[in-house]
């Protein structure tokens, strides 16, 4: 068997061991790119021959949006991150996470760059945002 068993969550932070409410994900957007290779230096040589050298340090990339939230919804998810963020100012943040190549849960250390907020109306005392794009970089 490769891998282990699924967990039934996407997403845990690792410092408040609390899971990304899968509820909140809209599903289709995931997009994993787990083990990114980094290039530290590549080139071709007179035959046209490429050459590389490959960082032995892959790097994962997580990203996707949420489903429609409303205030209270944004301010559980906005709660859940700042619990989790080792580094409020940097969004710093170590995430357990499912990785698709391995089908294994790892951790990473990464950084979630700036979120942008959409509202889609208000009505009352409340407001409806346009799904929220999350990514999360590894450091």
């Amino acid at each position: 068997m490769y891998g282990e068993n699924f967990k039934g969550h996407l997403l845990k932070f690792t410092k408040s061991k609390a899971i990304f409410p899968t509820k909140y994900i809209a599903l289709d957007s995931f997009k994993a790119t787990p083990l990114q290779r980094t290039e530290v230096k590549a080139y071709r040589d007179s035959l046209n021959k490429l050459h590389r050298v490959t960082s032995p340090n892959h790097k994962t990339k997580l990203v996707f949006s949420t489903t429609a939230l409303n205030l209270a919804e944004l301010r559980e998810i906005l709660s859940l991150l700042d619990n989790a963020y080792a580094n409020k100012t940097q969004r710093k943040v170590s995430v357990e996470y499912w990785d698709d190549e391995l089908l294994s849960y790892r951790t990473m250390t990464a950084y979630l760059p700036d979120i942008t907020y959409t509202k889609e109306k208000i009505t009352g005392n409340d407001i409806q945002y346009e799904p929220v794009e999350l990514t999360f970089i590894e450091y």
